[in-house]
């Protein structure tokens, strides 16, 4: 799959029908020296347009690959602190820090064709063994800290999350709804039984084939490499 640019944009829209945050583009602490563009979701920018927003409820539309994952998380403690009603609007994809920007919501929702994109903490590195476990040691506890935060709207048991994390999940509306990620229509009277019914439907089949997948990857590695099972033959 290939991930086109997203125009980058970090802008509070005041019109008739209500305050509109976008947060389109790459997830920056700051500005990297690498980065041409003068957009970019950050956590000031995002201070600075709650601020001019003054509690007043707000939609918060998401079109993001993710970045940086502090950033991510300080976009989304930012948001859960505010006065007035966040609903997130995700037009497009919030994948990695953009997924954990949009458990912010008061009322998520999602545009036709949209996902949600969930996964364990990842970086770039080198350096001696030392470092290198260290590295990964501090991943684990970056991946707990987002698991929590995913937990707060999961419905389900937290080795479950992990499955989907495990997995790199791409998940549609209809699924995010079920998992409990994002909010559906309020169904009509006379429909709440059924509806629940489906939504646990999609949720014990999607949470079965994370979980199976994830099974099968650590009997793979559990089997070692090829030359070393000759070897030890």
């Amino acid at each position: 799959m290939v991930n086109k640019a997203i125009k980058p944009r970090c802008e509070l829209v005041n019109n008739e029908v209500a305050n509109e945050l976008f947060l389109y583009g790459p997830v920056f602490s700051g500005k990297d020296w690498w980065y041409d563009e003068d957009e970019y979701i950050c956590p000031q920018n995002v201070a600075s347009a709650l601020k001019e927003a003054d509690g007043k409820d707000i939609v918060v539309r998401i079109n993001t690959n993710g970045g940086d994952v502090f950033a991510g998380i300080s976009i989304y403690n930012t948001l859960k602190d505010y006065k007035g009603k966040i609903t997130v609007k995700v037009d497009g994809i919030a994948a990695s820090a953009g997924s954990v920007i949009a458990m912010a919501a008061d009322e998520l929702k999602m545009g036709v064709g949209a996902m949600l994109m969930i996964h364990n903490a990842w970086t770039f590195t080198y350096g001696n063994a030392d470092e290198l476990r260290k590295a990964a040691d501090d991943l684990d506890k970056i991946s707990d800290s987002i698991t929590e935060i995913y937990m707060t709207r999961f419905k389900g048991e937290k080795d479950e999350l992990k499955s989907l994390l495990d997995a790199e999940s791409y998940l549609t509306s209809e699924e995010s709804i079920a998992l409990g990620l994002a909010d559906g229509e309020e169904p009509e009277e006379g429909e709440s039984d059924n509806n629940e019914k489906n939504k646990q439907d999609v949720k014990s089949s999607i949470v079965a084939k994370y979980m199976a997948k994830r099974n099968e990857s650590r009997q793979e590695a559990s089997k070692g490499s090829f030359f070393m099972n000759k070897f030890n033959k």
